[in-house]
């Protein structure tokens, strides 16, 4: 994969523009986590977000562009509400949030400014059958404080446009919660529901 990650970056001819990554990764697969899924998972979720990231990177600072980066995660991996049978993405998640904090470390030298969007459940292909849920439905109505599960478009796409531009040049290593507030009651009581 990095081969053709580093070939593709050298032969484009937009290269020295490039000053913006938003950079996500998912896979919609079984609860079981065998070992061949968990594998899947960590090449799609961190290690080609951060290979994309390092190829981008390396040409931002050679081309002394002053760039952002910006990687989708998840509250998954907060830490806030962990699910059984959610290990596998939610330590993808997790571990995306600590090579945003790394790499802004890194990269804050060079004007390049890394952050994530912690996203929690939004209305998608992939999520329609989830939010179809009866019990989702509850949970959102009783504790979810903006009682919506959100769209990405303005939720998601607004934060990345704020990110991106130069009004967030003093904003690197953060991870932003864009959630309806799902994360902030904690983890349900269930006899409440």
């Amino acid at each position: 994969m990095g081969r053709s990650l580093r070939s593709s970056c050298a032969s484009s001819n937009y290269h020295e523009a490039l000053d913006v990554l938003c950079g996500f990764g998912g896979v919609h697969s079984s609860l079981d986590w065998p070992e061949d899924e968990w594998d899947k998972l960590i090449k799609t979720n961190l290690t080609g977000l951060w290979l994309v990231a390092k190829h981008v990177c390396r040409h931002m600072r050679d081309a002394k562009i002053k760039g952002s980066v910006i990687n989708i995660s998840s509250v998954a991996g907060l830490n806030r509400g962990n699910l059984p049978g959610s290990i596998g993405y939610a330590s993808s998640k997790s571990a995306v949030h600590s090579v945003t904090k790394i790499m802004a470390l890194e990269l804050g030298g060079y004007g390049i400014r890394v952050n994530a969007i912690a996203p929690g459940i939004f209305q998608s292909e992939i999520t329609a059958p989830l939010l179809q849920k009866r019990w989702l439905s509850t949970v959102v109505s009783k504790i979810v404080p903006l009682k919506t599960n959100g769209t990405t478009d303005p939720a998601l796409t607004s934060l990345v446009r704020f990110l991106i531009h130069e009004k967030a040049s003093y904003i690197t290593g953060n991870i932003f919660i864009v959630d309806s507030g799902v994360t902030v009651p904690g983890v349900p009581i269930f006899s409440s529901l």
